[in-house]
């Protein structure tokens, strides 16, 4: 499951806790992946766009140990893992941009 999913800014991504943003960095720091407002009026504005960055930066991480995880489930070929392998395979789709 894992082939073609190098169309995305490889991972890991970073975070810059700046004052005003938050902003998503390639590890290099040559590629931006995200930027979030913060919002000094607003502490829960400003929980969620933390809470956000961290998932976001997250994300190379987390499509690649659920392809993996998947990988194992699909192996297994069991009738009572053949729900969840069909909905990480759709979960992989997505993000690839397959669905």
């Amino acid at each position: 499951m894992s082939a073609g999913m190098s169309k995305y800014t490889p991972g890991p991504w970073v975070i810059d806790w700046n004052v005003a943003r938050l902003d998503i960095f390639s590890s290099d720091a040559k590629v931006l992946v995200a930027s979030l407002r913060r919002s000094a009026m607003s502490p829960a504005i400003d929980e969620a766009a933390r809470a956000n960055a961290r998932l976001i930066a997250a994300a190379p991480d987390l499509l690649a140990t659920l392809a993996e995880a998947h990988d194992i489930i699909d192996a297994i070929g069991q009738p009572e893992t053949a729900e969840v392998a069909a909905r990480m395979r759709a979960v992989i789709a997505k993000a690839k941009g397959e669905a």
